[in-house]
């Protein structure tokens, strides 16, 4: 024991009770601090310990939070930059065109981004590009216009007394004739007042009234009038208030409430009948395309702002028919349309990724088989690669980019296919085993070799990636039939009126409207795709369907499709009779020759 402990021990033993007592309760008091102490260091390290916990949960959150601020800012910018383009670039999806363009154009005056050139030159322009030289070549000409379809009329400008005084009599002669050939428009409109002649039949004088097959009683309207109206509206895509301007600077006081109330009334009359016509006929068919768009109604029951659609149903554009373009409004985008639709069918469906077409064919158990769309999957890739600045880049770093790997696989695919399409379809099958098959097999497999959890795979390239990956059995169908299309395209093109109108008359009023606008671009858009005149075979539908209101068998329709023979021996007429109908005679003038002396002498004998 150290000297010091021994002499601490001897102290206390000589200290006395009363002394050792208060030892005694001062080192109580120091153990009951000291235990006051450690509880309150051990509540002080649980708080601390409880804190550090709830603050590394919300440095995680924050960090989460972080990560998911930062993907949706760069999908905004994406979406910012797609947008720009789709604005003002080109809306091209070809490579050659993309890579020109390089970055996206920056906002500028949209009078500076006109495309003056051809559809495979390039319309952004850079500072540089504005003030580098031009490149020397020939000039190109200009495309010469077709004019022999329309009515000729002939014109000679021969004054022959202001050539007497100019050159004196005799003292000219007309060598040989120059001629310029200019297109003239004859526009204004006429009243043309019809009348019947009333019977008197008999000795009682009964009086009897000989029918006569107006297009809507109590009406001004004619089949001519009628059909210039819903031709401007659906396929000039020319709004009622602005017709109803045209209409008055001529003389015509015809308001848009009354032209629209016409388009409702003669869609429900006359053209009704011919779209239940068509979509019999198109049910036969087993290969379609299918596709929709937004559409808005003000007064349909819901509340302001809902969103409807108009519903595009094509046959396809390989299949051997009379093509067919039918349209339809829905309230909704739901499978319900194409379950009622397609309830009957059994065949092909091409069309995108929309989830109910999938409902549907997983519904229909085998009948109905739907088709992927190789544009979709082809634009998602552009889509990636136009957010990239491909113009910094070397050509061999351009080149290894994911999305120009692919892209040139799919350009490849497309090419193979197109020299195709002038085939038969048994043939087109045949070719498509041994040509496009094993490039689209080259495809997949490259696909599958992108790693998308790796953090160089951008969100727009993984979207890409995972498109195809998902929607392969679909985009390989087209392989398995020659009816089949590649894409959708074609009934893309099909609705692209529909949403371009959106920007012109921009909604309609009641579902009344909205079906009188699906009936109505149903009949201009067949009518296109059969290559007629979308005008007059309107009117020769206003023309023909007032004298078959009261038959009952309809088999009148099949003379009233826009590829019946009946119609195109019309169009052939009116073609051939438009000139003398605009007041232009179908005759060629007599050709002035120059004056003679004998020929003055004979005038001056009679």
């Amino acid at each position: 024991m150290a000297p010091e402990e021994i002499k601490y021990i001897q102290d206390d033993l000589n200290k006395t009770r009363d002394e050792l007592l208060a030892v005694i309760v001062s080192l109580r008091q120091e153990k009951e601090l000291q235990l006051t102490y450690r509880a309150e260091n051990e509540r002080a390290m649980k708080s601390m310990t409880l804190e550090y916990a709830q603050l590394l949960q919300e440095n995680e959150r924050l960090q989460k939070e972080n990560q998911h601020l930062s993907q949706l800012l760069t999908l905004t910018q994406d979406k910012e930059q797609l947008k720009t383009k789709a604005i003002f670039g080109r809306g091209t999806e070809k490579l050659d065109d993309l890579l020109e363009n390089g970055k996206i154009i920056e906002l500028i005056d949209e009078a500076t981004t006109e495309d003056s050139g051809s559809y495979g030159q390039s319309s952004s322009r850079t500072t540089a590009g504005m003030h580098a030289p031009k490149k020397k070549g020939k000039k190109r000409q200009a495309k010469k216009v077709d004019l022999d379809a329309l009515p000729q009329r002939s014109c000679f400008l021969c004054d022959i007394k202001k050539f007497d005084e100019l050159y004196g009599k005799g003292g000219w002669r007309i060598a040989h004739w120059r001629s310029r050939r200019t297109v003239e428009v004859v526009r204004g409109y006429y009243v043309l007042t019809t009348y019947t002649p009333v019977l008197s039949i008999g000795l009682h004088h009964a009086l009897v009234t000989i029918p006569n097959d107006c297009l809507l009683p109590k009406s001004f309207a004619s089949a001519s009038l009628a059909a210039d109206i819903i031709y401007q509206k659906f396929a000039l895509r020319v709004s009622t208030y602005r017709m109803e301007q045209e209409y008055q600077d001529f003389g015509l006081p015809l308001s848009r409430q009354l032209m629209s109330d016409w388009i409702i009334r003669f869609a429900e009359m006359y053209f009704a009948l011919i779209y239940d016509r068509l979509k019999e006929l198109m049910l036969e068919v087993p290969y379609h395309q299918c596709d929709e768009t937004t559409w808005r109604v003000l007064n349909d029951g819901r509340k302001a702002g809902s969103k409807s659609f108009i519903w595009c149903h094509i046959t396809s554009e390989l299949y051997d028919c009379d093509p067919i373009v039918l349209f339809a409004y829905e309230a909704t985008r739901g499978t319900d349309h194409l379950r009622q639709f397609y309830e009957d069918f059994k065949g092909f469906i091409s069309c995108d990724a929309y989830c109910s077409y999938h409902v549907l064919g997983r519904e229909s158990l085998g009948i109905i088989l739907i088709c992927g769309c190789a544009m979709h999957m082809r634009r998602r890739f552009v889509d990636s690669l136009a957010l990239k600045d491909t113009g910094a880049m070397s050509e061999e770093a351009r080149e290894a980019l994911p999305e120009m790997i692919a892209l040139r696989m799919i350009g490849k695919i497309y090419e193979a296919d197109e020299a195709l399409k002038d085939l038969d379809c048994t043939q087109r099958l045949l070719k498509r085993q041994t040509d496009v098959r094993p490039l689209v097999e080259e495809y997949f497999e490259y696909i599958e070799t992108i790693d998308c959890t790796s953090p160089e795979v951008s969100a727009r390239l993984k979207d890409a990636v995972t498109y195809s990956r998902n929607q392969k059995e679909y985009l390989m169908r087209f392989l398995e039939d020659g009816n089949v299309p590649i894409d959708n395209g074609a009934c893309e093109r099909h609705i692209r009126p529909v949403a371009a109108s959106r920007h012109s008359f921009l909604f309609s009023d009641s579902i009344r409207g909205a079906e009188a606008l699906a009936i109505m671009y149903t009949i201009v858009e067949t009518a296109r795709a059969n290559h007629a005149n979308v005008y007059w075979y309107l009117r020769y539908v206003l023309e023909e369907m007032p004298k078959h209101m009261d038959d009952k068998d309809l088999r009148f329709l099949d003379g009233m499709f826009p590829w019946s023979p009946k119609y195109r021996a019309y169009e052939e007429k009116m073609a051939r009779e438009t000139g003398s109908e605009q007041g232009m005679p179908g005759t060629r003038p007599e050709l002035p020759k120059t004056p003679r002396k004998r020929d003055e002498r004979h005038a001056q004998t009679a």
